[in-house]
């Protein structure tokens, strides 16, 4: 529902003597527009705003809430109770009193975590192999996002891939309302094997990453810049004005003013995706790191002999030479970063460290290697013996 048209609200008779209304908060619009539009005066919807304060700020509601009004027939059409859906561990509602003023009530329920595991095959895709084991397939998602360093997920799945993950399920009472993290995690690919396990705060339980069993980093992390002398002459901007355009434009990307031929460098292991000349931006180099992201070298006088469609290359190796082809009033190098195939800053953009686990959390991490991988499934060999559903396991351990 996109706004409060006609047929947008739904009405249900409650009781003999209480009809509902539900509707969601449109698009460009307010808690306070919206309650206009079905008919409560300036000064209702200011008490219920007041009312409602202390725990929640209903002048910041988000496009897209569900809200249930009550009205009572008797007397005549009046709206007695106001109930809002912030997911299922949050309550809130508003309660007319016989005055006339509203009294606010907040409960929030607290979900029971518990452990469950999944494990799959490979047959035509990881999605449908997400899906025979009866795993939620947005949890395939997360298990890209833990490998993305190791497996170039949109490219180099194929059949007779494995995986096997140990994850919490949240609970409330009888019913799944959401999922936690990924615990541990085993993927293989091309006959390798690649392990995850989580690694928390003791003390504040804040996700510290995943490491493998050994205690090393699954995060690889890029150089700060991809030259090791220049000048940032441009930074990354929505809007700016192109000096030979002379109008302005994104500038998606970070200038690096150097003289012509100083080294281009790498900023992580990756395959080249396209080495050529691309228009306005000139001899480019674009670098494909993973199935996350992607960066992009411009303006160069020219490649390195070993970079083609195709290689590989290492972090740090020299692929390029600053240049000023295409589109270009001088010397420089123009760098870009994508990220899920959108660009990003690099500049602004904070990568997690690639750090082994912290000496101080070693003893914490080696416990919990010991239990998680405890309960980790069995592989599934092939994709008619998938499993039906998931194993549950109560816990109340955080690592």
């Amino acid at each position: 529902m996109d706004g409060l048209r006609p047929g947008d609200q739904e009405y249900q008779l409650v009781d003999a003597g209480v009809e509902s209304i539900q509707f969601q908060i449109r698009r460009n619009s307010t808690f306070y527009q919206s309650l206009r539009e079905l008919g409560l005066s300036p000064l209702e919807i200011h008490n219920i705003v007041v009312a409602a304060r202390e725990h929640m700020d209903l002048s910041k509601i988000m496009a897209g809430t569900q809200l249930s009004l009550f009205y009572a027939k008797q007397p005549l059409d009046t709206l007695v109770e106001i109930e809002f859906d912030l997911g299922p561990l949050k309550a809130f509602r508003l309660l007319r009193k016989s005055d006339s003023s509203w009294i606010p009530e907040y409960e929030e329920s607290k979900a029971e975590v518990r452990w469950v595991s999944f494990s799959g095959y490979v047959n035509s895709s990881l999605w449908e192999s997400a899906q025979i084991a009866g795993m939620d397939t947005n949890l395939i998602v997360d298990l890209a996002g833990i490998f993305a360093w190791q497996v170039d997920f949109s490219r180099e799945v194929q059949k007779g891939d494995a995986w096997r993950i140990l994850v919490e399920q949240l609970h409330v009472g009888d019913k799944v309302v959401g999922w936690g993290d990924i615990l541990a995690a085993e993927y293989r690919n091309h006959g390798n094997l690649h392990s995850a396990l989580i690694l928390r705060d003791p003390q504040t339980q804040e996700t510290l990453g995943y490491f493998t069993p050994e205690g090393k980093s699954l995060r690889r992390m890029f150089l700060k810049a991809p030259m090791k002398f220049g000048r940032i002459s441009s930074r990354f901007s929505k809007a700016r004005f192109h000096p030979i355009l002379k109008k302005s434009r994104p500038h998606l990307g970070v200038d690096y003013a150097a003289p012509t031929g100083t080294p281009v460098l790498a900023v992580g292991d990756g395959v080249v995706v396209r080495a050529g000349v691309m228009g306005g931006a000139g001899k480019t180099i674009q670098l494909r790191h993973n199935s996350m992201y992607q960066t992009n070298y411009k303006h160069l006088h020219g490649f390195a002999k070993s970079v083609r469609s195709g290689a590989r290359v290492r972090q740090g190796q020299v692929i390029g030479y600053v240049g000023s082809t295409g589109l270009s009033t001088g010397p420089h190098l123009h760098f870009e970063l994508w990220e899920n195939g959108r660009y990003v800053d690099p500049l602004g953009k904070k990568f997690p460290s690639a750090d082994p686990v912290p000496t101080k959390h070693l003893q914490v991490f080696e416990k919990g290697v010991k239990l998680l991988t405890k309960f980790l499934p069995k592989w599934v060999e092939t994709e008619v013996s998938a499993p039906k559903g998931p194993l549950f396991v109560s816990s109340g351990m955080n690592f």
